[in-house]
């Protein structure tokens, strides 16, 4: 009985011991978001490599805070790769410019791409490589990187590849704090995330000084290496059944190029033809999934792509003010449950106003790519807390229901929203699906003591539900 009594007793302390733990959990994010005054920001960091450029957003912002979000922006060279690594926390990529591949590595799954030659006996034989399927990425795609899932970007066009990265690191899956880690397979990049906690750096201290048993490499750094090189060399050289010497290469010892390497030759990898047959099947596969294909998909075979920024997938055209197109959880099934974000990508032309709208269930983050627009974001008491005019490269994060009106300056604007929910959804407050619109005409009229005839002007007078045409002469940036 004193047995199952103190056993009892442990249980409900270690079960309050963890909601007190979520509650400061959530306490700590809410008090993130006592913002006042929100800005653009811009890179606070920018490191170069070999073969591109890594530009990071400040995670320690109020405003990403508030979010949960860290933001990165990659400038890939031609034939840059840039190297193997993993987080821990789902991403969102949005590709800005140029073309590539993207590499997924999920431990277990098929090597379901293989390179074969003919025999002298007229049959098949191995040779070559083999390895998990990799996809092809170009401007306006969205995709998808779980938590903890290997992946590697690499660019096979002409020109330099863009793209930014929304990392939720306020998602459940991340069970360490609400700090950014990546995990570095190859090479010794200087991580672009720097961890300025006095724990990290004591951690970091401790592993400096421990000298790592039987270690053929020498004396390892804490910053600026890959995960390989914490691990005794000979025992590494074991599990891999190798050569210590490789082992070294593995660890990244000696090597200065940055998390963005250049391959010379360019990058071999088992790609089918693509043929107008297949053209024709993805944009029918396409159709299927954006409706839903009635089959369960396996972790293997996700999809984890979609390409938002293409004319004829807007959800919301204006024909002199531009479109919206959108991703939730409907269109990508890995957004649901285990990713949690959804995307927005909107082209708005020159003087075309966002009616005033709010984000009902997510935070929004903004990432502006080209062109200007004067933003107007107001908090629940009214308070105007950003006015200015946000430009290209830009960030800014709208917290949730936070009302945003937006106008383009005089070359456009176009932009991508990452929302913190898997179906980000909106409310506006004028235009034809607007809550005005929602409201009996008498109660319009009561509600802001105005004539019946006003009344109707501001429930009928805006046919567009999201976009307006330019009329005016537009802020310029």
């Amino acid at each position: 009985m004193g047995k199952s009594l103190c056993l009892s007793l442990c249980f409900l302390v270690l079960f309050h011991g963890c909601i007190c733990i979520a509650q400061q959990q959530q306490e700590r994010q809410q008090n993130k978001c006592k913002i006042s005054r929100l800005s653009a920001q811009e890179p606070s960091n920018r490191i170069q490599s070999e073969a591109g450029v890594t530009e990071i957003y400040d995670h320690n912002n109020q405003q990403l805070q508030c979010a949960g979000v860290a933001v990165v922006r990659y400038i890939i060279k031609p034939r840059g790769l840039l190297l193997p690594s993993y987080l821990n926390a789902p991403q969102l990529m949005y590709f800005i410019q140029g073309r590539g591949l993207q590499g997924i590595m999920i431990s277990g799954c098929p090597e379901t791409f293989q390179s074969f030659q003919e025999s002298q006996q007229g049959g098949h034989q191995f040779s070559g490589d083999q390895h998990q399927k990799i996809r092809e990425v170009q401007e306006g795609d969205v995709f998808v990187v779980s938590t903890g899932v290997g992946h590697f970007i690499y660019n096979n066009g002409n020109n330099r590849l863009i793209l930014v990265s929304v990392i939720d690191i306020s998602n459940d899956a991340n069970q360490l704090d609400f700090q950014p880690r990546r995990f570095y397979l190859a090479g010794s990049p200087q991580n672009e995330f720097q961890q300025q906690r006095s724990e990290d750096a004591q951690q970091q201290g401790q592993g400096q000084e421990q000298e790592q048993e039987g270690s053929q490499g020498g004396p390892q750094e804490s910053s600026g290496s890959n995960v390989f090189i914490g691990f005794n060399a000979e025992r590494l050289a074991e599990a891999f059944n190798v050569d210590a010497q490789l082992i070294r290469k593995l660890q990244g010892q000696n090597d200065s190029r940055g998390n963005i390497v250049r391959v010379e030759g360019g990058l071999q990898a088992v790609l089918p033809q693509r043929g107008q047959e297949e053209q024709g099947s993805e944009q029918q596969e396409d159709r299927l999934h954006a409706h839903g294909n009635g089959f369960e998909e396996t972790i293997c075979s996700l999809r984890l792509k979609q390409n938002i920024g293409e004319p004829r997938r807007a959800d919301v055209y204006t024909p002199l003010g531009g479109r919206i197109g959108g991703i939730t959880s409907f269109d990508l099934p890995i957004l649901k449950g285990i990713v949690k974000l959804s995307a927005r990508r909107a082209f708005l032309y020159k003087g075309a106003m966002l009616l005033p709208h709010y984000d009902m269930n997510a935070h929004s983050i903004i990432y502006a790519i080209r062109g200007s627009a004067k933003f107007q974001i107001v908090q629940n008491q009214g308070r105007t807390v950003f006015n200015d005019v946000v430009t290209a490269g830009r960030v800014i994060v709208v917290p949730q229901n936070f009302a945003l009106m937006m106008k383009a300056g005089d070359s456009g604007f176009e932009f991508v929203a990452i929302k913190t929910d898997e179906n980000g959804m909106i409310n506006t407050l004028a235009g034809d699906l607007s809550l005005i619109r929602a409201m009996p005409v008498k109660a319009i009229a009561s509600a802001y003591q105005i004539s019946e005839e006003q009344a109707k002007e501001l429930k009928f007078n805006r046919m567009e539900a999201s976009i307006a045409p330019g009329r005016f002469r537009s802020e310029s940036a």
